[in-house]
């Protein structure tokens, strides 16, 4: 039957109306595939980002020559990506990512320190409270408005990585000054995630990732002139280390800025806390390092209350 045999019997308005709701509800249903996508791109990325700290036990460089190699290997494979991909990069798409790029570079420094000056139970608990950041800043920036019940996952997520940290130990040297370093890391990571999202509205995610990554490579370079040591390039097998953080860490960060393009803010937050779950079990596969009865049992809180905040249906944003 003809369209207009059917707009003779069933009127135009109706037939109008009737592709008025066919539209929406395919457009919700892409919307709907965009996020799912996004949100299996953000955890990928958390899986990803969780084998850097197994990775860097196995490095003997010293802290920022492991760091600038590994952001150079990084940025040449992204530049490969993004030439493969029949993009190319402007000196505006790097003024874009400045910003980006600088937050993340001094991001990686303050981490990098505070974990050589406190323990690794403190350092991740005081990472863990990045979601407490961002959700009171996801409103104000980006007018998201997650459901009520986002926050109990929140607690329940939160109280899971407490229950992990102290059954893990506080093997190492704890300070106050490492605290404060871990805590200006923690700030510095969640204006990171902020100033990402925003980028993302102007940048794809391969281009704004190469652009970023340049910029921190040059952050890095005051840093390691300060603190004395050397960035001549590393020689036989301590390549494999940079090159592994490079390409594992490095793919997970990019994907998490694609996440960044098509899952809130406030989910970001909750799913990165999956971090505090995979780098042990690495570390146990890797490393050796042991998992006890209770620090499962938080490992687990985290997995069921995520399970929850990635499996909820799509929230409406405010703006």
């Amino acid at each position: 039957m003809r369209r207009e045999d059917i707009e003779r019997i069933l009127g135009p308005r109706f037939l109008k109306a009737g592709s008025q709701v066919l539209g929406s509800s395919w457009q919700g249903k892409g919307m709907e595939r965009q996020v799912t996508i996004g949100r299996t791109a953000a955890v990928v990325s958390v899986m990803m980002l969780a084998t850097g700290p197994s990775i860097v036990k196995i490095s003997e460089l010293p802290e920022m020559t492991f760091i600038f190699w590994r952001l150079g290997a990084a940025a040449l494979g992204y530049a490969v990506a993004l030439r493969l991909s029949g993009k190319r990069f402007s000196w505006e798409a790097w003024r874009r990512s400045l910003l980006g790029g600088l937050v993340f570079g001094v991001n990686l420094v303050f981490f990098v320190l505070g974990m050589r000056r406190t323990s690794a139970a403190n350092a991740v608990m005081i990472g863990a409270l990045q979601p407490v950041v961002l959700i009171g800043v996801a409103g104000p920036f980006f007018g998201e408005r997650p459901r009520r019940t986002i926050y109990f996952w929140s607690l329940l997520a939160m109280g899971g990585v407490a229950l992990s940290m102290v059954a893990s130990g506080s093997e190492g040297v704890a300070s106050r000054q490492g605290d404060l370093l871990a805590f200006a890391g923690m700030l510095l990571f969640s204006a990171y995630f902020v100033v990402s999202k925003k980028a993302r509205q102007e940048l794809d995610s391969m281009t704004y990732q190469l652009g970023l990554t340049l910029t921190a490579v040059l952050v890095v370079v005051p840093f390691a002139v300060f603190m004395g040591q050397s960035l001549a390039p590393p020689g036989g097998a301590d390549w494999w280390p940079v090159l592994l953080m490079a390409a594992i860490p490095g793919t997970g960060h990019w994907l998490t800025n694609y996440a960044h393009g098509q899952v809130s803010l406030v989910a970001m937050s909750l799913i990165n806390l999956l971090f505090t779950v995979v780098a042990p079990l690495y570390a146990w596969v890797l490393v050796g390092e042991t998992v006890g009865g209770w620090q499962a049992a938080g490992m687990g809180l985290v997995l069921v209350a995520l399970t929850m905040v990635v499996s909820r249906p799509i929230e409406a944003v405010s703006r």
